[in-house]
């Protein structure tokens, strides 16, 4: 290559370098107020931005569907989230289940494409109810930048291994009290087409606990009292519809969670998902006396005996390896934590909260991380007031960098303080 050649190639390479590259405009914001609707890769969604938005974007995180048909997007306490002049951002869930890892990615997509479509949010916080609280606890673990904060509420806060094996018992206890159906599948591992309401509520549960025209609801009490107990479910939301945010009563939708649900999470698992290793089944000397107090013909030898003959079940490796990957918790977030969370919860136990405490102070990132206790039974029962007290305390946070004091939540409004949950009732696997 002659010397003229060379000249010309060196100054083709360094000449991009040396000028000016395009200088980026600021895209301008749209006319506000705005309500958008649509489609984002195939998953509905909704973007509601109040025309005096503050600057905050709340990404709200949908609970567990058994379908994703009629998932309304739809927020909490909408009209006064709006008036203080938050924008609201939600996604509809693309299948039912428990896909974690692709609600999570919608949701990240979703955030993305407001910033994009609308505008930087200068604050961004992801809340979300029951499966959506463990959206919540993910995504703040595994999108550092795209959050800022986030607001778990009534979170499953130990994954979905132990989630898994809690619900597990739970049927075992069923099957030590009334008898298993061999139809459903066996008892550690579902048939994976069971249908909840033609095969499992209908013929047989109903009548185990609701039977019209019986007196004495519910029916067979020392027996569902036997699963409560052996099982450290508390008793105010066990029986009764505790509110308007609330799941139906525990003994019903654990009930679902644990055959249905359990089924369910076994197909996208694509194996045994329940296990129980190291359980140890049991009643103290008070509630064994309490139940044959209200059935003295109870063999409760005989059922403690039976649950604790199988307590040797392990999930298969690559459905343990799947909960794993998309429902195992870190505990190394990236911002500011509430979690908020009933005293008596049992669909998703309180004492959760105290082992994802335990999680965080592990990685050395408990400084993140308040708890906030509601004195209202129930899942997920809490008041708009709660919740707006809840937004406003993350908003003083994030402000002034100092986590809230137990002041931030009113007693007068229900939240409880000076409140400490137990260990989880069984080993952590």
């Amino acid at each position: 290559m002659n010397k003229l050649r060379y000249l010309m190639l060196l100054l083709a390479l360094l000449l991009p370098l040396a000028l000016p590259g395009p200088v980026a405009v600021a895209k301008p914001l749209p006319e506000l107020p705005l309500d958008l609707s649509g489609e984002l890769n195939g998953v509905p969604y909704r973007i509601v931005v109040p025309a005096n938005w503050n600057g905050t974007l709340l990404v709200y995180a949908h609970g567990y569907s058994a379908s994703a048909t009629g998932v309304e997007v739809a927020f909490l306490a909408e009209d006064e989230l709006l008036a203080r002049g938050y924008a609201l951002a939600s996604s509809a869930l693309r299948s039912g289940g428990q896909r974690l890892d692709l609600f999570t990615l919608d949701l990240k997509h979703l955030t993305d494409f407001f910033k994009q479509q609308v505008g930087k949010p200068d604050t961004t916080v992801i809340y979300g109810n029951s499966m959506g609280g463990v959206l919540t606890l993910l995504s703040m673990e595994k999108f550092p930048g795209t959050y800022d904060a986030g607001i778990p509420l009534c979170a499953n806060g130990v994954g979905l291994i132990d989630m898994a094996a809690h619900r597990f018992s739970y049927a075992l206890a069923y099957d030590a009290a009334f008898g298993w159906d061999e139809s459903w599948g066996a008892v550690e591992d579902m048939r994976d087409d069971i249908e909840f309401y033609s095969e499992i509520w209908w013929p047989t549960v109903f009548d185990q606990i609701l039977a019209p025209g019986v007196p004495g609801y519910p029916l067979n009490r020392a027996r569902w009292e036997f699963m409560r107990l052996v099982n450290d479910m508390p008793s105010e939301d066990f029986y009764y519809y505790t509110g308007p945010l609330a799941m139906p009563p525990a003994a019903i939708s654990t009930w679902y969670f644990s055959t249905h649900s359990r089924a369910e999470l076994e197909v996208e698992a694509g194996g045994r998902v329940s296990q129980n290793v190291g359980y140890v089944y049991s009643l103290s000397d008070a509630e064994r006396a309490y139940l044959l107090g209200l059935d003295p013909t109870l063999d409760l030898d005989g059922m403690l005996a039976h649950m604790n003959a199988m307590t040797g079940i392990t999930a298969e490796p690559r459905a343990a390896a799947h909960l794993r990957r998309i429902g195992e918790y870190s505990g190394r977030v990236h911002g500011p934590l509430l979690m908020a969370h009933n005293v008596a919860d049992g669909i998703c136990p309180v004492e959760g909260t105290t082992e994802y405490a335990n999680l965080m102070a592990s990685v050395g990132t408990q400084d993140l991380l308040t708890r906030v206790y509601s004195g209202f039974p129930g899942h997920c029962n809490f008041t708009e007031d709660q919740m707006l007290a809840l937004f406003t305390a993350m908003d003083s946070w994030l402000e002034t960098g100092i986590a809230p004091t137990p002041d931030a939540f009113p007693e007068a409004l229900g939240f409880v303080h000076g409140f400490e949950p137990g260990p989880w009732p069984q080993p952590l696997q």
